[in-house]
C-alpha cells in the first residue's frame, strides 16, 4: 500500500511534506533524512514488512528539500524552525512521544527539538549513517577530511560547480556505486535545492548546550557504516556516549553514509529489534554488534 500523503504547516506557514505508512494505532516512528536528499531515502523501511505491521511510519521532507517549501531567509533556518517542524507532523498526525530515526543531518533535529521542548516529546533516538549530533559543536569532529574537501564546491556560487558537487556528495553517500536510475533520483533531490537553502541548512547554530544538559537519559541506537565517506564514525560514536547514558551500536561491515539504502533490510531488523525492546522495558544483552 502507498504511504499516505498530506501537506502540513509548520508554525512560521512553511509547506513541510508528509508521508505515512504501517499501523497507526502502534508506536510511531518518525524518519528524517539528510542534507540535500528527501524522505524517499527511507524508502526501504516504508517497504518492511515487519515495521508497517508493528509500527507507525512518518517520513517528511526537511524544509528546504524534496517537495516542502524552500523558504530563501536565514531566519527561516534557525533551530526553532526545525522543532516546530516536527511537532507539526506529529500533531498533524496525532503522534505522541514518537522514536525519532535521523539518517546523517536529519539527527540533528534532536537537538533542536530537546531546546525547544525539552526530551520528553521523543521517546528515543535512532542515529543511521553519520548521524550528525549537533550541527554547532560535534560535527567539526566527524566531518571527514574528504567532506571537508568538498564544501566549498558544495556552497560555492559559481553554477558550474553545481553538477559536479552533486556528483561527488551522491557517490560519497554510498560504498557501491547506485544503479544509474537510482543515482538520478539521489542527483535530482540534491540539484533541486537552492544552493541558498543548503549553505542556510548546513551551517545554521543549534542551542547545543541545552540539549547536552537534558538529552542525557535519552535511549540512543546508532546504526553506522564501516565505510562512511562522510562521517568518522568512530569520533562520533565516542562523543554520542559522552552525552547520552544508554547508548547501543550496530556496525555494518562495508557499508557506506547510506545504511538505511545500502542494507535496508538489516537496517530495518535493528529498528525493529530495538524499538521493540525499548517499548517492552528491557536492555539489550550487547552494546555492538558486527555484521
Amino acid at each position: 500500500m502507498a504511504p499516505f500523503q498530506r501537506t502540513v504547516l509548520s508554525a512560521d506557514g512553511t509547506q513541510i511534506h508528509v508521508e505515512a505508512s504501517g499501523n497507526s494505532s502502534k508506536p510511531a516512528i518518525v524518519f528524517i533524512h539528510g542534507l540535500s536528499c528527501t524522505s524517499l531515502g527511507w524508502d526501504n523501511q516504508f517497504s518492511d514488512p515487519n515495521l508497517l505491521a508493528d509500527f507507525y511510519l512518518v517520513r517528511y521532507d526537511m524544509r528546504g528539500h524534496g517537495r516542502s517549501g524552500k523558504p530563501l531567509d536565514s531566519k527561516d533556518y534557525e533551530s526553532l524552525r526545525f522543532a516546530e517542524d516536527f511537532t507539526a507532523v506529529c500533531d498533524s498526525f496525532s503522534i505522541e512521544r514518537p522514536f525519532l530515526a535521523g539518517w546523517s543531518m536529519g539527527g540533528s533535529v534532536v537537538v533542536d527539538l530537546v531546546a525547544a521542548y525539552g526530551p520528553s516529546v521523543i521517546s528515543g533516538v535512532i542515529y543511521i549513517g553519520g548521524g550528525v549530533l549537533s550541527l554547532t559543536k560535534y560535527q567539526p569532529q566527524c566531518t571527514t577530511a574528504f567532506i571537508g574537501d568538498l564544501v566549498p564546491l558544495l556552497l560555492s556560487t559559481d553554477p558550474d560547480d553545481v553538477s559536479r558537487a552533486a556528483d561527488l556528495f551522491v557517490d560519497a553517500c554510498v560504498a557501491t556505486p547506485l544503479p544509474y536510475a537510482e543515482k538520478l533520483q539521489w542527483l535530482g533531490a540534491f540539484l533541486a535545492q537552492p544552493r541558498t537553502v543548503r549553505v542556510h541548512s548546513a551551517t545554521r547554530v543549534q542551542p547545543y548546550e541545552v540539549w547536552e544538559e537534558k538529552a542525557r537519559g535519552l535511549p540512543v541506537l546508532i546504526v553506522q557504516g564501516t565505510e562512511d565517506r562522510h562521517c568518522e564514525g568512530e569520533n562520533m560514536i565516542r562523543l554520542a556516549k559522552s552525552v547520552y547514558e544508554d547508548v547501543e551500536v550496530r556496525m555494518l561491515q562495508g557499508c557506506g553514509h547510506s545504511p538505511a539504502a545500502e542494507r535496508g533490510a538489516e537496517t530495518s531488523r535493528f529498528i525493529h529489534e530495538w524499538v521493540t525492546r525499548r517499548i517492552g522495558g528491557s536492555k539489550p544483552l550487547r552494546v555492538t554488534e558486527e555484521c
